[in-house]
């Protein structure tokens, strides 16, 4: 049987593919089936991309823009064969349209056209870099299966307040969880260094509250990476490393910075300035109350703790840095932490006791820079 209809124009109108010209309607409804299929696809190829090493592949590559073939025939952990640089363009494209790639079209020399990529200003944040850091390794940290198995339950963050989404999973905080596994303990360890690079940095370009103070104390500072990166810029600071004796253990020297073992919920040791970087938003409103009231006791009058996390925008909009800091909020679901908007930072600093509050400065239009004045 055949169509009643003659021709296209005759065709009943159908809300998908409807001929209105309504761009925002069309863009919403991509965005709505990209959400549905494109983070899981994108992460799996940034995972593969990572195990890959592709990144510093095309990092390394002379003229810098190279094509999907010349990628293929460097690769050392995949069997070549005649498809395989046709299955990476592929997975390079994605990362072009996710803006970690460049992607241009040169004459190759069959005469034809093929695309080349070199890396964008994102990409080379996936780049191994002693010196300026990198997020490849927080993101094969984010990968691990323990972690997976946590999000796929992630309806449970509603059913219990009193358990994080990894103990309700697993049995265990996830601190716990991480330090049980050495290897995922080991890129846990790596990767918040990286991070702390990338993120201290910035911080050091925009905040200018660390001159003249001659003795500082890095309270959950770690193995001591951002204490580190403070005194080299200011040489006249002396240095305390506070945490717990399990990280200390694994600290290295550093000019300038006495590492010290202990329990911030216990007591703090004393200093001119207290910085609390990425520690408040580990904990309740109870247990930073805690932590802050044992750093006001640390303190001379008019002493400062610095405090450094994301700041939770009161209205939320659909902009890069809003998006990274509802992620990490609803990331701190996995052991009870949360991300905090300026007036609860405020509340925390007039209940512990302190003077005076001022957000200072935010670095990548999200990191805040608070001070809490004696």
């Amino acid at each position: 049987m055949g169509s009643n209809y003659e021709n296209i124009h005759d065709l009943p109108k159908c809300s998908l593919y409807e001929a209105n010209n309504n761009d925002d309607d069309d863009d919403a409804c991509l965005s709505a089936m990209l959400l549905c299929c494109g983070p899981m696809i994108y992460t799996s190829v940034l995972k593969a991309s990572i195990e890959l090493n592709l990144f510093e592949i095309i990092s390394k590559a002379n003229p810098p823009c190279v094509s999907a073939s010349d990628v293929a025939s460097r690769l050392q952990t995949t069997q070549q064969h005649p498809q395989l640089p046709r299955r990476l363009d592929r997975m390079l494209c994605l990362l072009a349209s996710h803006g970690l790639l460049v992607c241009s079209t040169r004459i190759n020399e069959e005469g034809g056209s093929e695309r080349v990529y070199e890396l964008s200003l994102a990409g080379k944040y996936f780049v191994n870099d002693d010196n300026n850091g990198s997020v490849a390794l927080f993101s094969t940290f984010m990968n691990h299966q323990k972690l997976m198995d946590a999000f796929n339950n992630f309806k449970e963050v509603l059913s219990d307040c009193d358990k994080g989404l990894y103990m309700k999973v697993h049995g265990m905080p996830v601190y716990q969880g991480i330090q049980s596994d050495p290897a995922w303990n080991h890129v846990f360890n790596r990767a918040m260094g990286d991070i702390c690079t990338i993120e201290m940095k910035k911080i050091l370009e925009k905040y200018k509250g660390f001159e003249g103070i001659s003795l500082l104390v890095d309270v959950g500072g770690g193995i001591g990476q951002s204490l580190n990166m403070i005194i080299s810029k200011y040489p006249s600071i002396n240095g305390i490393n506070f945490d717990l004796p399990q990280v200390i253990q694994q600290a290295p020297f550093y000019q300038g910075i006495e590492h010290v073992e202990g329990d911030m919920f216990n007591s703090v040791p004393k200093g001119d300035v207290i910085l609390l970087k990425a520690i408040l938003h580990n904990w309740s409103d109870e247990n930073c109350l805690k932590v802050l009231s044992k750093c006001y006791k640390a303190l001379p009058q008019h002493g400062k703790v610095i405090v450094v996390d994301f700041i939770m925008p009161q209205e939320i909009r659909s902009t890069k840095a809003d998006k990274m800091i509802t992620s990490f909020d609803n990331l701190m679901f996995l052991d009870g932490g949360v991300e905090r908007t300026e007036k609860e930072f405020e509340k925390l600093c007039k209940c512990s006791g302190f003077s005076s509050f001022h957000v200072v400065c935010l670095a990548f239009s999200a990191l805040g820079v608070m001070e809490f004045y004696k």
